[in-house]
């Protein structure tokens, strides 16, 4: 009994063998189906298709075009398109931000904004308002419902994040791309032409990425793995044989600056009138400050500072990097008397300026 169990069970196992062994002679590629079906079956596809499918509908095409008979005409006359970029939809009633530089200057009163959405509506846009300072535009469109980018208030950009850029690079069409978050709080003083950024100390606390930007992407999302927006992309460094290193506005700061300019029309900050000569160490060694290096002569600063000071103190508060110095004097409100330590020489003096407003524009 033992035996007949031993040959039923072993001479279907042989048979099987010589016949797959015979097929595979005849046709080597018969068992490569079953093969990488059986491979497959244990290999997980790693993909960011969530965090996509969630924030891609927000983000839109921004186009900007010369007029047609009117501003008001419809958007299905829409005609020459002068250039494009992208934009993130943040409320549902339609305020959309983007970068300044994309929408046209203020003096240019023979262009028109459009914003099309994802699922191809094309939408008149309107811009609210805008600030140089962090290259953020606020426009508005007339719809309802839209869908807005998911924002998690307590996320915190860190390097080694994976992020993508999502916009419409040369005007491809939607357009994903992927990277990590390279550095975090690089500063930059803001726009010094619609073409050109200035990356030094600013009010700016960029992110920097190596997720590639190109030319459309401007204003478009940058979004994490999760699926929320970790911030605006604003600009590329193209330097000489440079690669990968682009710029984004973090959220946090594209949304004070939105409802800023939502509120007043512009992001108001209060105006000193100076800047500094590029150094910081005071001359004791063990404490920094802010050296004067120019006087704007129209300023509040005029004939009460001058070239050469240095700016201990703010308020009774120390003031370490030019950075501290920026961010305490434009969190000021204009027509403030603001107190300064300065030391001048040998001498330690306290000035009282009265703040003027900040009027970033370069149009």
């Amino acid at each position: 009994m033992h035996k007949k169990t031993i040959i039923y069970s072993v001479v279907p196992v042989v048979l099987g063998l010589i016949a797959g062994i015979a097929v595979l002679l005849i046709n080597p590629k018969a068992g490569q189906g079953l093969g990488d079906s059986i491979y497959s079956s244990r290999v997980k596809v790693q993909s960011y298709s969530y965090a996509v499918a969630k924030t891609a509908p927000s983000v839109v095409n921004i186009y900007v075009t010369d007029l047609n008979s009117s501003y008001t005409s419809p958007a299905e006359d829409v005609t020459n398109v002068t250039s494009s970029a992208s934009g993130v939809i943040m409320s549902k009633d339609g305020f959309i931000v983007t970068n300044y530089h994309v929408v046209p200057s203020v003096t240019a009163k023979d262009k028109a904004v459009w914003a099309q959405t994802r699922d191809g509506k094309l939408y008149q846009a309107f811009i609210v308002g805008y600030d140089r300072r962090t290259d953020i535009a606020i426009l508005k469109i007339e719809a309802q419902n839209l869908p807005t980018i998911p924002i998690d208030n307590s996320y915190e950009p860190e390097v080694g994040d994976v992020v993508f850029a999502i916009g419409n690079p040369n005007n491809l069409g939607q357009t994903v791309t992927h990277g990590i978050i390279s550095a975090t709080a690089r500063s930059g003083s803001g726009l010094l032409s619609r073409d050109q950024m200035n990356i030094r100390e600013g009010l700016q606390d960029l992110i920097q990425t190596d997720a590639p930007i190109n030319n459309g992407n401007s204003g478009g999302a940058l979004v994490n793995s999760a699926g929320m927006l970790a911030g605006i992309n604003t600009a590329s460094f193209n330097g000489y044989q440079t690669y990968g290193i682009g710029f984004a506005v973090p959220t946090k700061l594209v949304t004070m600056v939105m409802q800023e300019i939502i509120k007043h029309g512009r992001v108001i900050r209060g105006y000193l009138g100076i800047s500094d000569d590029g150094t910081t160490q005071l001359g004791n060694g063990r404490d920094v400050g802010v050296k004067v290096g120019f006087v704007d002569p129209n300023g509040p600063a005029n004939g009460i500072m001058y070239v050469g000071d240095i700016i201990e103190t703010v308020n009774g508060k120390r003031i370490r990097s030019l950075r501290g110095l920026i961010d305490s004097v434009s969190g000021s409100r204009p027509g403030s008397e603001v107190v300064f330590k300065v030391k001048r020489g040998e001498m330690e003096l306290e000035l009282k300026v009265t703040l003027a407003e900040d009027q970033a524009n370069v149009d």
